[in-house]
């Protein structure tokens, strides 16, 4: 069997038979990278005219006349048939080296080690150690198993919650009893939940600028997510969420009327009424001040085959008191389950699940609430193609690091 072109059909219906296919191992992220200054081609093994492997395949011109291939995600192929994996490795580092390829990463989307909630190792759970050494085997330099997200070109680590044979109902019941209360509140505040397109997107830019600022990140452009629309449209959508002050303040008087309709009205009862009227007079402030409908946060959801995955969003810091972001995952959630996928993603985290000194805890414990599991992928590998320049390429990006980590030094 040898490496050939696949048409964007055979392609097509191969990937999305296979149980770790995402986004990254479609035409359509080709068709963007593409626009960022990647080229790419569709390239698979045939055996009998049936495809048995596949990957998209990004190429990248780099400095010094070195030339890179990256496979995203990718191989689609089954890792635990070791004589289709070294032939279909052997083929592609041929097939490459009429590339004239310094080396080609992949960061298959395969889980190492089958982790819980907390992050620890499920006793004879999943363990694909030996797909690691296997690679090694074949001549692959395993980048480590990192539990530092800046170290890898995708994430590494994930939460993943499992909607199969889960009612909403469940859903709502299996949280974390302060994210279910948090989720329960932004129900009651009726902040309002809008899926919107392309047209939505100068308010979600928005929303990502400020939490840039915040984060101390620089937001891709604006010209970006259009891209993103126009090659993954059909796969993406954007949720906001909004305050609308008068809605909010309606609801609580509604609690207030139910209180004094009955004829015993506790302490308890009298200082329910106390915290809805000061809320309603804090409403009543904000829209004075920020209008009728209020902007609070957004979030960008893609999906491939069974898995929808929430990308990345933000939030303004003056509204966080509303917890926007637990309504809008909840509301993603619903969606996910009413629409057929069984896996909701809210994608990256580290590997660090230590409270202690770890500034990104954070973002696991806000994850964790809604109680999915942890899933650790097994890394990013290079495969050297011609030695040399993989050698050069790697003396040249270890200056290029170094310089880049003075700098920001002396910007400090």
């Amino acid at each position: 069997m040898k490496i050939t072109k696949l048409t964007s059909k055979e392609f097509e219906n191969f990937a999305k038979k296979n149980e770790y296919v995402t986004f990254h191992q479609k035409e359509s992220w080709g068709k963007l990278k593409e626009q960022n200054g990647w080229k790419y081609e569709l390239i698979g093994m045939k055996d009998n005219k049936k495809v048995v492997a596949a990957t998209l395949l990004l190429e990248k011109d780099l400095p010094l006349g070195l030339k890179m291939f990256y496979a995203p995600r990718g191989f689609l192929i089954d890792f635990h048939n070791t004589e289709l994996l070294d032939e279909f490795v052997k083929e592609i580092k041929e097939y490459l080296k009429t590339k004239k390829a310094a080396f080609l990463k992949i960061d298959p989307y395969l889980p190492h080690l089958e982790r819980d909630v907390n992050g620890d190792v499920v006793e004879g759970g999943i363990d694909n150690s030996d797909i690691t050494d296997h690679l090694k085997s074949l001549g692959f330099i395993h980048h480590g198993y990192n539990i530092d997200s800046s170290k890898e070109l995708q994430p590494r680590w994930m939460f993943v919650l499992n909607l199969k044979d889960k009612s909403v109902d469940d859903l709502m019941m299996n949280m974390i009893k302060p994210t279910r209360k948090n989720v329960k509140q932004t129900i009651k505040l009726g902040l309002t939940m809008e899926f919107v397109g392309e047209d939505g997107l100068e308010e979600f830019k928005k929303i990502t600028d400020h939490t840039g600022d915040r984060r101390g990140f620089i937001d891709r452009p604006l010209s970006y997510y259009q891209e993103m629309f126009k090659y993954l449209g059909d796969n993406i959508k954007i949720l906001l969420c909004y305050l609308e002050p008068q809605k909010s303040i309606d609801l609580y008087q509604k609690e207030i009327d139910t209180i004094n309709g009955f004829s015993d009205i506790t302490q308890k009862r009298k200082d329910e009424i106390a915290s809805y009227e000061k809320k309603i007079k804090e409403l009543k402030e904000v829209q004075e001040k920020h209008g009728d409908k209020i902007p609070l946060a957004g979030s960008m959801f893609i999906s491939c085959e069974k898995e929808l995955l929430n990308l990345f969003g933000g939030g303004y810091d003056e509204f966080m008191k509303y917890d926007a972001m637990y309504g809008i995952q909840w509301e993603a959630i619903k969606y996910a389950k009413e629409n057929g996928y069984e896996l909701y993603n809210f994608y990256g985290i580290e590997g660090n699940f230590n409270k202690e000194n770890n500034p990104m805890y954070g973002v696991y414990e806000f994850k964790k609430g809604f109680n999915g599991k942890v899933v650790e992928l097994i890394g990013e590998f290079d495969l050297p193609i011609i030695k040399s320049k993989y050698n050069l390429y790697k003396v040249a990006f270890s200056t290029y690091k170094r310089t880049k980590n003075t700098l920001k030094k002396i910007k400090r």
